[in-house]
């Protein structure tokens, strides 16, 4: 393993149900892990797993990144990788290695956001509205076959993107949960953001709200000065 087990760069990932066994695979394998696990079952790979926190299940991905940039904002990794539980799918799989061997390319020494370059985010997706949807991982889906989203408050997208981000002209956008963020990114913005955005999401396993921050983790590090940005 290479000499990136201190605290310059950590993944992060979101668990529900699945197996984890993707992590005993390169590139994977040469990270180190802080588990966030929501599910009921604890029999997962604990390859290279520094901690497992186990956290209510509501959310989904989102809440639990925002939960961890909270509770640790004053000891965050240089470096911070987010990935879902599930990247044993082959579309997430792809964008995950994309991603690591990107940072393993600089030395560890850059975050990267693998996403799409818009002109403006609200201006892509202010209409955007979500009424239904189901976890693509069928390890997810088969135990917890929810469909109905907890709707926004605020909605569409416009609206409540106005009300977190004023004006912002965020220009990027990623999709999956898998992207990573240098640390001064983060605490460039005080913590209390990311603690108004994270208590959107704590009353439901299947919160519309999430769908919104997934397509605004642009907007929420705007306007990512030190991670670099790859288009994908």
């Amino acid at each position: 393993m290479q000499n990136n087990t201190n605290n310059n760069v950590k993944i992060i990932v979101s668990r529900y149900n699945e197996n984890l066994e993707w992590i005993n695979d390169y590139p994977f394998n040469q990270f180190k892990y802080i588990v966030y696990n929501k599910g009921i079952d604890t029999s997962f790979c604990k390859n290279n797993v520094l901690e497992i926190i186990n956290l209510e299940n509501v959310g989904r991905n989102d809440h639990t990144y925002l939960y961890h940039i909270v509770n640790n904002y004053d000891n965050l990794s240089n470096i911070i990788i987010f990935f879902p539980g599930s990247i044993n799918m082959s579309c997430k799989k792809e964008k995950a290695k994309i991603l690591l061997e990107a940072i393993i390319k600089s030395d560890y020494k850059n975050a990267f956001f693998l996403g799409s370059h818009q002109d403006d985010i609200f201006e892509t997706f202010k209409n955007f509205e979500l009424d239904e949807w189901q976890a693509s991982d069928i390890s997810n889906s088969s135990l917890n076959p929810e469909r109905k989203l907890q709707l926004c408050k605020l909605r569409p997208f416009g609206r409540w993107y106005k009300y977190f981000f004023g004006n912002i002209k965020a220009k990027w956008n990623t999709y999956l949960g898998i992207f990573s963020i240098d640390k001064r990114d983060v605490l460039q913005h005080k913590k209390i953001k990311y603690e108004l955005l994270m208590n959107t999401l704590i009353n439901s396993s299947n919160p519309e709200a999430g769908h919104y921050i997934e397509r605004s983790w642009g907007a929420i590090f705007y306007p990512m000065i030190y991670t670099k940005k790859i288009s994908y």
